[in-house]
C-alpha cells in the first residue's frame, strides 16, 4: 500500500493535494476533484508548504483503511454520508464503496483480481474472435445484385404493361347501353316491291338478301317486313291472309326466307314481321262459325282460340317464326280487340312464349281504345314499341303539339315503359314525296324524324324521294290502294314496273341516301339523340324539347347529361325563311344538311336561312 501512495518528488507536486495543481476555474467545474460541500481547508486554506517532496504518513493510510472498513459494515447508511462529507481523494481511494456512485471505477479486490495461491492476480478479460468467414460471405453477391435488379425491372415493366393493357381494353366511349331495338333505325320493306329476281314479276326474299349491303349502308339496324303471308292473289290482296305460317309463293319458299334471315343476321340486321292478328281472327275458316255458336253471348272474341283442342293459331305462328330467327312482331289489328277482357292475359301469354329478348310492336290506337287503366298498364308491360304516326305535311305547329302530347303521356312516366316507334310513311299511307310540297322535302322530313326520341322508321324509297305510282290511263283503278307500293328504284338498274303494278317512272335523288346514312351514324353514336329519355332523381323525362315553333319553322334540341347537345332546324313550309334565333342559341357546327352538296362548317344562329323543305342538324358549342 505504501508503494501505491508514494508520491515521487520528481513530479514537483504542490503542497495542496486538492487544488494546488489544478487551476481554480477548472476545479470549480470538476465534481470528482472539487469536494462537495467544500471543507474549511478549502475555504481557509493553510499556507502551502515550501517543501518540494512529501510522503503520505502511515497515519493517513490507517485512517483511510478504517473508513473503508466502516463502509463495508454499513454500506447503505454510511455510503451516502461519506460521499457528502469526505473529500474527493478519499472517495476515489474508497473505490469499492463508491462503486455504485461511480460505476466506472473498478473494484481491485472483487473485479480486477482473483485469489490464486495466496497471491492477487489481474483478471483477464477475453473476447471470442469472430470467424473468418460467415456462410453468406461465400455467396456470389455481384450475381445476386444483378438478378435482384433485373427482377425488379421486369416486375416494374410487367405492371406498366398491365396498366397499359387495361387502359387499352377500356371502351373508347362510355355511352349508356340500350336494348337491340331501342333507339335503332328501322327500315320497313314491302317485299313484293323491293327487288325481284324473277325477271320483273315481283319482289322476293332473294332480292332483299342481294341488297343487304345497301340497307346496312343506310345505317339501318332492323328490317321490318310487311305482309309475307299466303293470300288468294298476292300481292294484290296482301291484307287478306289465309295463314300466318304459309309464305306467299311469289316471294319464295321457306328455305329462301331462312336463307334471307341468316344473311341479314350476318350483316347485324334483325328481322321483324308484321303479323296480321285481327284479320286472321276475322277470316279464319276452321269451323269458326260452329265454335262461335257454342260460345255464350258474354264470352269474348278471343275465347274461340281456346274453344278448339288445337293450339292457338297465333301461338303456333309465333313459335314457327321465332324458330326461323325472327326477332319481333308488329301485331297488326290488335287495336280492334282493345275492349276484349282477355286482351291482357292473352298478350301476356304470347310474350312469355316468344321470350323477353324478342319484341312486340302495337299501334298507338290500341292504348287509346283500352277502357281500363289496369289493362292498359298490363299491355304496356308486355309490349316494347308503340307505333306513332307523324304527319309532317301538317306543319310546325301540328308537329309541336304532337310531340308535346306524346312526351307528356304515360309513355314517359317510367323508364321501363315502351319506346316510341316513329313513322312518317308506311304501306297504308300516301308516299311522303307526294304529301310534301316539294320533291326535296323528303330529306328534311327524314332528318327531323331521325332526331326524335325513340326508334324511328323509314319506309323503303323515302330516303331517295320515291314518289307514288302515277297511272294517267286509269287502266288499273282496282289497284289504286296499292299505288304507294311503288317498285324500288336502284342506282345501277333501270327502273322497271312489276307485272302486278305499273305506271310512269318517277324521279329520285340517290344522293339523299348519303345524308340519311350520315344522320343514322350520328344517331347511333350520340346518346343525346338515340336515348329516349333521361332518368334522374326518380323522374323520367324525354330528352327532347321544342325550342322554337313559329309558322313553318321548327327548332328541336336533343341533349343528354355530360354529352354534346344537338339541334335540328327545319323549314316545313313552301317559302324561304330567314330567322334570328340568337336569343335562344348562339353558335354551332353543321353536321348534316341541309342539302346533299352542303359542306360542314360553323353556323351562327344570328341568321338562319333555309329553303322550303330543308333541315339542318347542328352540334352546339
Amino acid at each position: 500500500m505504501d508503494s501505491y501512495l508514494q508520491v515521487d518528488s520528481a513530479n514537483n507536486m504542490l503542497g495542496s493535494p486538492t487544488s494546488a495543481c489544478i487551476p481554480d476555474d477548472v476545479s470549480s467545474i470538476c465534481p470528482l476533484i472539487t469536494p462537495s460541500p467544500p471543507t474549511n481547508a478549502l475555504v481557509n486554506p493553510l499556507p502551502e508548504s515550501q517543501d518540494t517532496e512529501y510522503n503520505i504518513s502511515n497515519e493517513l493510510v490507517s485512517k483511510l483503511q478504517k473508513v473503508k472498513t466502516e463502509n463495508k459494515e454499513d454500506d447503505t447508511t454510511s455510503s451516502n454520508s461519506s460521499n457528502l462529507a469526505e473529500p474527493a481523494s478519499v472517495q476515489l481511494l474508497n473505490h469499492k464503496n463508491n462503486s455504485s456512485s461511480f460505476p466506472f471505477i473498478i473494484n481491485d479486490e472483487e473485479n480486477l483480481a482473483q485469489e490464486s495461491n495466496g497471491k492477487s492476480q489481474p483478471l483477464q478479460l477475453t473476447f471470442r474472435n469472430p470467424p473468418d468467414n460467415y456462410f453468406f460471405m461465400s455467396w456470389n453477391w455481384p450475381l445476386i445484385r444483378k438478378i435482384s435488379l433485373w427482377t425488379f425491372l421486369a416486375g416494374l415493366a410487367a405492371m406498366v404493361a398491365l396498366v397499359v393493357a387495361m387502359i387499352y381494353s377500356l371502351p373508347k366511349v362510355c355511352n349508356p347501353q340500350v336494348e337491340w331495338y331501342q333507339g335503332k333505325v328501322f327500315y320497313e320493306i314491302f317485299p313484293g316491291s323491293f327487288y325481284d329476281t324473277n325477271n320483273g314479276m315481283t319482289g322476293d326474299f332473294r332480292g332483299i338478301s342481294k341488297n343487304a349491303d345497301y340497307i346496312v349502308a343506310l345505317g339501318v339496324s332492323v328490317v321490318r317486313l310487311n305482309s309475307i303471308f299466303e293470300t288468294l292473289r298476292y300481292p294484290e290482296d296482301y291484307k287478306n291472309v289465309t295463314s300466318l305460317i304459309n309464305i306467299a309463293k311469289p316471294l319464295g319458299n321457306i328455305n329462301d326466307f331462312e336463307s334471307m334471315v341468316n344473311h341479314l343476321k350476318s350483316k347485324n340486321l334483325s328481322i321483324v314481321l308484321d303479323l296480321p292478328v285481327y284479320p286472321l281472327l276475322k277470316e279464319l275458316s276452321f269451323d269458326k262459325r260452329n265454335i262461335m255458336k257454342n260460345l255464350s253471348s258474354d264470352e269474348s272474341s278471343m275465347d274461340f282460340l281456346r274453344a278448339s283442342n288445337q293450339r292457338d293459331p297465333i301461338e303456333e305462328a309465333l313459335l314457327h317464326w321465332t324458330r326461323l330467327g325472327v326477332q319481333g312482331f308488329y301485331l297488326k289489328g290488335l287495336e280492334n280487340l282493345a275492349e276484349d277482357p282477355n286482351l291482357a292475359s292473352t298478350l301476356r301469354g304470347w310474350k312469355r312464349l316468344i321470350g323477353f329478348n324478342r319484341i312486340f310492336i302495337v299501334s298507338e290506337s290500341l292504348l287509346k281504345r283500352i277502357p281500363s287503366e289496369d289493362v292498359r298498364e298490363s299491355v304496356m308491360n308486355n309490349v316494347n314499341l308503340i307505333d306513332i304516326k307523324l304527319n309532317i305535311e301538317k306543319g310546325a305547329n301540328e308537329i309541336t303539339r304532337r310531340i308535346y302530347n306524346v312526351e307528356n303521356s304515360t309513355l314517359f312516366t317510367k323508364a321501363g315503359n315502351p319506346w316510341i316507334h316513329w313513322s312518317i310513311g308506311d304501306e297504308d299511307t300516301m308516299r311522303l314525296a307526294n304529301r310534301l310540297p316539294h320533291g326535296n322535302s323528303t330529306l328534311g322530313a327524314l332528318l327531323l324524324n331521325l332526331m326524335l326520341p325513340g326508334s324511328p322508321s323509314i319506309f323503303y324509297g323515302d330516303e331517295i324521294g320515291l314518289r307514288q305510282i302515277h297511272d294517267p290511263s286509269g287502266d288499273r283503278d282496282d289497284l289504286k290502294h296499292l299505288h304507294q307500293l311503288t317498285p324500288m328504284a336502284w342506282p345501277n338498274l333501270k327502273q322497271r314496273s312489276f307485272s302486278w303494278l305499273h305506271g310512269e317512272k318517277t324521279k329520285v335523288d340517290f344522293e339523299q341516301g348519303g345524308l340519311i346514312s350520315k344522320m343514322a351514324s350520328l344517331r347511333s353514336a350520340s346518346p343525346s339523340i338515340y336515348m329516349n329519355s333521361v332518368y334522374k332523381n326518380e323522374v323520367n323525362k324525354a330528352n327532347a324539347e321544342v325550342k322554337y315553333s313559329k309558322e313553318d319553322l321548327l327548332v328541336i334540341q336533343r341533349w343528354y347529361p355530360r354529352r354534346k347537345s344537338y339541334v335540328i332546324v327545319s323549314n316545313l313550309g313552301k317559302n324561304k325563311i330567314e330567322e334570328d334565333l340568337s336569343t335562344l342559341l348562339y353558335r354551332g357546327d353543321v353536321i348534316v344538311g341541309p342539302r346533299p352538296d352542303s359542306l360542314p362548317g360553323t353556323i351562327s344562329f344570328k341568321k338562319i336561312v333555309l329553303w322550303p323543305g330543308e333541315s339542318v342538324v347542328i352540334e352546339l358549342e
